[in-house]
């Protein structure tokens, strides 16, 4: 057996679809089937069952899915414990953090990280979902909410505070906004379900599921959108408005799993987090 095509599976397993695991893995689809049939071959057995837009597990998948997870979080601890003791720093360093803090915030600040430690190379990844640091598919995360996880080492790095922003010539009073939201896809983001429950009879002119898109809505003139400060006051072309409400403030935190927090690397890339992130909060 071919444990690649095994962690091919597992992962399939998890997500349902060719396209979830392919997303997961960073692959393409056509890479996970081809794996996942090289271990029903392997096997003998067929292992899902093929349907338009997802996959189902055969009694045999299901079986060989929940025995098989505990040997793949063993393979998975033996490479975070590898990766942890290795006293250079020439491992790359993964970094997996909201598209819009990547974008906005930490790679505009890399080439200090680059004079400080020219032997590193980084890996950033701008991801809406959670990466898995048990599965090592990130060595430190950012996230906009506290994980429950305790293999996982914490840290609150600032407060991220949100306001409206439209463009410079953009002159109707708050009662009267045309507003830029979020689409369903995005209703468990704080922000979707803070407006929807604060429109009050205003129009929402636009939905979308990328910030980049609603802050280039906003700075043509077609609303107001609700963005982190971050972005809207270092754009010079949005003005930020005074809404009756202000919306919370999200917290911001740094993840990193236990078995790694003491990797040079890994604690080079903490530095540099708390350093650059922090800054929001002044």
């Amino acid at each position: 057996m071919n444990w690649e095509d095994f962690r091919y599976f597992l992962t399939l397993a998890d997500a349902g679809s060719f396209s979830g695991a392919a997303r997961t893995l960073g692959v393409d689809h056509s890479t996970v089937a081809r794996r996942v049939a090289a271990l029903e071959m392997a096997f003998g057995v067929r292992l899902i069952d093929r349907l338009p837009k997802a996959v189902m597990l055969t009694q045999e998948g299901h079986v060989l899915a929940k025995r098989g997870q505990g040997a793949l979080d063993a393979m998975f601890a033996v490479e975070r414990a590898a990766a942890g003791a290795v006293a250079g720093v020439s491992v790359p360093l993964c970094i997996s953090a909201p598209p819009a803090l990547a974008r906005y915030v930490i790679a505009p600040n890399l080439s200090h990280f680059r004079e400080m430690h020219p032997d590193i190379e980084v890996i950033l990844q701008g991801q809406t979902q959670s990466a898995d640091l048990n599965r090592r598919q990130a060595d430190i995360a950012i996230r906009l909410s506290r994980p429950r996880k305790s293999s996982v080492i914490t840290r609150k790095l600032a407060d991220m505070p949100l306001g409206f922003y439209g463009a410079r010539d953009y002159h109707k009073a708050e009662p009267d906004w045309d507003l830029i939201s979020w689409d369903e896809t995005s209703a468990d983001i704080p922000q979707y379900r803070w407006l929807e429950d604060r429109l009050d009879g205003r129009r929402v002119v636009l939905r979308s599921n990328d910030m980049d898109v609603q802050a280039s809505a906003a700075r043509s003139g077609l609303g107001i959108a609700l963005l982190p400060c971050y972005l809207g006051d270092a754009d010079p072309r949005l003005l930020k408005f005074q809404g009756r409400e202000d919306f919370p403030a999200r917290e911001i935190w740094m993840l990193v799993h236990a078995d790694l927090r003491h990797a040079s690397r890994v604690r080079s890339g903490m530095d540099f987090l708390i350093k650059t992130i922090g800054r929001l909060a002044s």
